[in-house]
């Protein structure tokens, strides 16, 4: 028999059968998912900074895209890590960018936060590429990254966190996911914790130019997110989690700014996972995925 020369749409069904063939009639309860490697974004002098773009395939309207900051201790990050876990969310429905920011060996803060509002622009101006809503964009981050998503999300329009050209006067998105993110550098060391985070090679002394947290206050105040948290400032909503047994970063750390935001009268939904340490599965649960698809469509209003 010759090749047929029809479309896929029109291929003629089999009529063949086997005796102890089960028929079915399948249902597509998910999106198949594509996922584009090293999409370049920004260029920062010599350095080329990628996405890592993961989401569904065959949608008909355009869906709500996510901006995921992957936790490094603000260090160089493994951005292909969570590419597994972030296609449960590409199967939801959602366009996911996995951004790549500038670690702080090569650059301070607020060059994270700069980078993720950078990534934020790039999706938007390549929404119709992607099938992206350019109204509905999230960032989401976890440990580091939900610091930097925090930070992108609370600081538009302020002096020194925005590039001199994107000034903007509104929120930059939707809303914002921050999964056990750091919230004040100045009083981490107030919990317990497996790790100093005062020290000028910590992480967070790292992050403010390789000096001692304790020591240099003005440098960390930029980085403490209840600064950017006042009453008649606009805010996205927030939805975090933070487990209660976090030997990284300390517990009370979310629940520092969830009290800031909720004095503020701020949207915010903060959930304390019990016996979670840092990261782990107990943050990729299907309950932990039902949670952040709804936290997006409330706040997408559908």
């Amino acid at each position: 028999m010759e090749p047929l020369n029809v479309t896929r749409e029109n291929f003629p069904m089999s009529t063949a059968s086997a005796a102890e063939m089960i028929p079915m009639t399948p249902k597509t309860d998910n999106y198949e998912i594509f996922y584009k490697e090293d999409v370049p974004y920004r260029t920062c002098g010599d350095r080329t900074l990628y996405l890592q773009i993961i989401g569904p395939t065959g949608i008909q309207e355009a869906v709500p895209c996510i901006v995921y900051i992957p936790g490094s201790a603000f260090k160089e990050q493994n951005v292909k890590e969570r590419v597994p876990q972030l296609a449960y969310l590409a199967q939801m429905g959602y366009v996911v960018a996995a951004l790549e920011y500038r670690g702080s060996e090569t650059a301070s803060f607020p060059a994270q936060a700069l980078d993720a509002k950078a990534g934020v622009s790039y999706m938007k101006e390549h929404a119709g590429e992607y099938g992206i809503h350019p109204d509905k964009m999230f960032l989401m981050g976890d440990s580091s990254g939900g610091h930097t998503a925090v930070t992108a999300a609370f600081s538009y329009g302020v002096a020194g966190m925005e590039e001199a050209d994107n000034a903007s006067g509104e929120p930059i998105v939707k809303g914002v996911i921050d999964l056990y993110g750091p919230t004040n550098f100045l009083t981490m060391n107030e919990e317990p914790s497996s790790q100093d985070h005062r020290a000028p090679d910590s992480p967070e002394g790292c992050e403010i130019g390789g000096k001692a947290v304790l020591e240099h206050p003005e440098l960390a105040a930029p980085a403490v997110l209840a600064n950017y948290v006042q009453k008649e400032r606009k805010l996205p909503p927030i939805l975090m989690f933070h487990g209660t047994n976090d030997e990284l970063v300390p517990f009370g750390q979310s629940c520092e700014l969830c009290n800031a935001l909720t004095e503020a009268g701020k949207d915010v939904t903060f959930y304390q996972v019990f016996g979670a340490h840092h990261g782990g599965p107990e943050f990729w649960t299907k309950e932990v995925l039902s949670i952040e698809d709804s936290f997006i469509r409330r706040v997408c209003g559908e």
